[in-house]
C-alpha cells in the first residue's frame, strides 16, 4: 500500500495539478507504480479526478508523489538554464560546450532516468547507469567519463538549490574501473617536416585569403576560430615590432565571442613579411569592411571551407599531414616547433602563448616529448668525440 501520512482526501487534494493538454485544461495526479515509474491519473476536473485516485489507492496501492517530486527532466532544465545564464553573463561555458553537454544529457542521462524522482536515485542506481553506459560498445572510456560528469553536474546544481539532499555521484568513485587512455601524439620528424616544407604546403592553397589565414595560424599558432574573427582593430602595425591582438573568436554557431584565452586577450608578434602580406590583403578589401576574412555572403569564413582547402593543398603537394588535426594542423605544428627549438621550455609559458588553460595538456603534448633533445645532442657529441676516426 501507499505511504499514507495524512487522510486520503487531503493527500489527493494536495497533489492534483492543473495542466494544459492539447490546449485544454486537465487535472492530473502523479504517483509511483509498482515498477517505480512515475504515472498519472488524468481527468477534466478535480471533482471527477479525486474519487478515481482514492479508489485506486484503496484497490492497488502506490506511493504518493508529493510537491517535492523532482524529476531528472526538472533537474536537467534547472542546470541547463544556469549554463545559458553563465554564457550570457560571462561567456563561459561557450555555446558549443553547452551544446555538447546538453547532447550527452539528452541522449544518455534523460532516457535512462526518465520519469524518476531524482531524490530517490541511490548508489545502486548510479552503478547500474555506469554499467549501462559500459555495455554500449559505441561509447569509449573518455566519453563515458564526460557523460557521467554531466550527470553529476546536473545533480550537483539541484543539490545546491535544495531540490535534493546531496549529489550521490560524489559518495564513491563510480568510475574506478574506467580507464581513460590518453592518445599518444607521435613525435614530429622535423628532419622531414621542416618549417620550409610547411610553408610550401601553404603555397599549394589556391585561394589567397585562405592562404593568408594559414600563414597567420602557422606563424602565431592562433586557433582557426581566432583568425576567422580578426578585424582591422586587432592589427597593431605602428611600432617596429608588428603584432596581432587576439580578442575574439568565431564560435560554432558562427557568432563572435571571446577566445579561450584565460585573460581574454593575447598579443602575437608577427614578422614584417607577414605584416606586408596582411596589408596587401587589406588593400583589396572595401574601405568600410572591418573584418579581415568574410565569405561572399558577408559572413565569417566557415571552418569546413578551411578544412577542404587544406585537404586540397595536401593532395596537390602530395603529402599526408603528420598531425591529424585538420586545419588546426598549423597551430599544433608551430606549438610543437616552439617546444622542439626550445623557444619555450616552461609549460606555463607555452600555455600562455597558445592561450591554453590546460597546462598539463601543453606539457604532455608539446614540452615533454622534446624535453630531452638537448641531452640527446650532448650524448651524440660525446660519442662523436670518443670515437673519432
Amino acid at each position: 500500500m501507499g505511504e499514507k501520512i495524512m487522510s486520503k482526501e487531503k493527500m489527493v487534494y494536495n497533489n492534483i495539478t492543473e495542466v494544459q493538454i492539447n490546449g485544454k485544461t486537465k487535472y492530473r495526479f502523479p504517483y509511483k507504480g509498482a515498477d517505480s515509474k512515475v504515472k498519472f491519473l488524468t481527468s477534466a476536473s478535480k471533482k471527477t479526478l479525486e474519487p478515481k485516485v482514492i479508489k485506486k489507492i484503496e484497490k492497488d496501492g502506490f506511493k504518493i508523489i508529493d510537491f517535492d517530486f523532482w524529476s531528472i527532466e526538472d533537474a536537467h532544465k534547472l542546470w541547463l538554464d544556469r549554463q545559458y545564464y553563465k554564457e550570457a553573463q560571462y561567456s563561459k561555458p561557450s555555446k558549443s560546450c553547452i551544446k555538447d553537454y546538453d547532447s550527452m544529457a539528452t541522449y544518455h542521462v534523460l532516457p535512462y532516468f526518465k520519469n524518476q524522482d531524482v531524490r530517490f536515485i541511490d548508489k545502486d542506481s548510479v552503478k547500474n547507469f555506469v554499467t549501462h553506459l559500459e555495455s554500449k560498445g559505441s561509447i569509449n572510456a573518455k566519453t563515458l567519463s564526460k557523460i557521467f560528469n554531466v550527470f553529476s553536474a546536473i545533480l550537483d546544481y539541484s543539490a545546491s538549490k535544495d531540490k535534493i539532499q546531496r549529489n550521490v555521484c560524489k559518495d564513491i568513485n563510480f568510475l574506478s574501473d574506467i580507464v581513460v587512455v590518453e592518445k599518444q601524439q607521435p613525435k614530429l620528424d622535423f628532419d622531414d617536416w621542416t618549417l620550409e616544407k610547411v610553408q610550401k604546403l601553404i603555397s599549394h592553397t589556391k585561394r589567397d585569403d585562405i592562404k593568408l589565414m594559414f600563414h597567420i595560424m602557422l606563424q602565431t599558432a592562433a586557433r582557426p576560430s581566432e583568425v576567422r574573427g580578426l578585424n582591422r582593430s586587432h592589427l597593431k602595425f605602428k611600432s617596429n615590432v608588428p603584432y596581432i591582438s587576439i580578442t575574439n573568436a568565431v564560435k560554432r554557431d558562427q557568432s563572435l565571442g571571446l577566445p579561450k584565452t584565460k585573460s581574454g586577450t593575447r598579443d602575437l608578434v608577427i614578422s614584417t613579411s607577414l605584416k606586408d602580406k596582411i596589408e596587401e590583403h587589406l588593400s583589396k578589401l572595401p574601405a568600410t569592411q572591418k573584418d579581415l576574412f568574410l565569405n561572399s555572403k558577408g559572413n565569417y569564413m566557415r571552418l569546413e571551407v578551411l578544412i577542404r582547402a587544406l585537404d586540397r593543398a595536401s593532395k596537390s603537394f602530395g603529402v599526408e599531414l603528420p598531425i591529424k588535426r585538420k586545419c588546426y594542423f598549423y597551430r599544433h605544428y608551430m606549438a610543437t616547433y616552439w617546444a622542439f627549438k626550445k623557444k619555450y621550455t616552461d609549460p606555463q609559458d607555452l600555455a600562455n602563448a597558445l592561450g591554453d588553460k590546460d597546462v598539463n595538456f601543453v606539457n604532455r603534448t608539446y614540452i615533454k616529448p622534446y624535453a630531452n633533445t638537448e641531452m640527446e645532442k650532448e650524448k651524440s657529441d660525446w660519442l662523436n668525440n670518443q670515437f673519432k676516426d
